[in-house]
């Protein structure tokens, strides 16, 4: 359990008991209408919002409008604003053609090279306020239909936040207090403000209620609802592989460590980690074995595996999904190609092999745009493609990233391309 968390349960709060209904999994998907708005805004998000300097908002598409308040509105995908110059954030319903995602980072009070990542899912609008001098909060209005739009498989409209690893972000929404240690999701159900813990935990500032990974709870004119696993439709084709640290969502629900016990890779004991998670810790359940006798979990802390069901108290409803590996983590939305990268010297040779040793075969200047496809064994160079469809290989030491790309994941690709 984190310091943070330490010192808001010692500051008197109070968790709320937790209860189960019927589970699933959240990943985008629907038909091929919703499927293409998904992957063009995702992509779009990526190009456009990746790198942005913290302290700033960015619409990763033209259906997202900026007003400034100076009333200048910026419509154009990839406008960016100092966030303290931003009045209103919106995603426009539009006509159905394109879907409104926009960030914002914002910087963390402590350490101004973290940021917190908002994300807008349309159509949303979030109209920011003045914070009191010296508070820590991030204080806005959130304004969102309760139905998804334009089609099911897109996310319903809401904020989806993502605090920096072992800091708590302060929000003020609608005028209700929340701090996000990981993952939530802020939605408006009617007039009530939704608050849906994803990974770690939320906590309302005013009421003092917890609110644990795979829960939520309603904050409205009558004050704070029972807190209750998550409904899976509400949090269903997020677009985790846009934010900054990659997420898997849970079930709702979730199982504690009745003992102490040890994180497995696979479904088997001969696969034992160095990982140990102590009694009475919570975990997220992702789905169980086909013998029905092993959950895949992932720990407080983040980290996935399997444990034995003999070893938690279950507090999942329903039918699990069987798994028969961990869940992986989503890939950055590029299709075949793994992401973007720019070329960072005055003259960079591109060659037909990964060495010093092969030809080259195209030499381009600085800030040059290429495609990512792969790297070599020594992870030492890069195969990538021109604008013109020339594939070859690249230095490591020569590029730099456009877009994020898992260097540890990225195929093996031959000599020979």
């Amino acid at each position: 359990m984190s310091d943070c968390l330490r010192a808001w349960l010692r500051a008197g709060m109070i968790v709320i008991a937790l209860v189960s209904i019927p589970t699933g999994m959240a990943r985008a998907q629907g038909d091929d209408r919703c499927a293409t708005l998904y992957d063009a805004a995702t992509i779009a998000m990526m190009t456009h919002c990746f790198g942005a300097p913290i302290g700033t908002v960015c619409a990763a598409t033209d259906s997202v409008n900026i007003e400034m308040q100076s009333g200048q509105v910026l419509a154009a995908e990839g406008s960016k604003a100092l966030l303290a110059e931003v009045a209103v954030m919106r995603a426009l319903p539009g006509d159905g053609a394109t879907w409104g995602l926009a960030q914002v980072l914002l910087p963390d009070p402590l350490d101004a090279r973290r940021a917190a990542a908002l994300i807008l899912l349309g159509p949303a609008e979030v109209e920011f306020q003045p914070a009191p001098p010296l508070s820590p909060e991030t204080i806005f209005t959130l304004r969102a239909a309760a139905n998804p739009f334009p089609c099911e498989g897109l996310p319903h409209p809401g904020v989806l936040v993502q605090s920096p690893p072992r800091t708590i972000t302060l929000l003020r929404v609608n005028g209700v207090g929340v701090a996000v240690n990981g993952l939530a999701l802020l939605q408006m159900d009617g007039e009530a403000l939704l608050v849906s813990a994803l990974s770690r935990e939320a906590i309302l500032s005013e009421s003092g209620t917890v609110i644990f990974a795979g829960y939520a709870a309603r904050v409205g004119a009558d004050g704070v609802s029972p807190v209750t696993p998550y409904d899976p439709g509400w949090v269903a084709h997020l677009p985790v592989e846009v934010l900054p640290t990659i997420e898997v969502v849970p079930l709702p629900g979730n199982a504690l460590l009745t003992v102490e016990a040890t994180l497995f890779a696979r479904p088997t004991l001969k696969a034992y980690t160095n990982t140990v998670i102590r009694a009475g810790l919570p975990v997220n359940v992702l789905g169980r074995s086909l013998d029905g006798e092993w959950l895949a979990v992932r720990s407080y802390d983040g980290a996935l595996g399997w444990l034995p069901v003999d070893a938690l108290d279950v507090r999942v409803a329903g039918d699990m999904p069987i798994l028969e590996q961990t869940p992986s983590l989503p890939p950055r939305p590029f299709g075949a190609i793994y992401g973007y990268v720019e070329t960072n010297a005055e003259q960079n040779n591109l060659r037909a092999g990964p060495g010093q040793q092969y030809p080259v075969v195209a030499t381009v200047p600085f800030r040059t745009g290429l495609s990512l496809y792969g790297r070599s064994r020594d992870d030492q160079w890069l195969y990538v493609e021109m604008a013109d469809g020339t594939r070859a290989w690249i230095s490591v030491s020569v590029i730099s990233p456009s877009t994020p790309y898992p260097r540890d994941e990225l195929p093996y690709v031959s000599d020979e391309g």
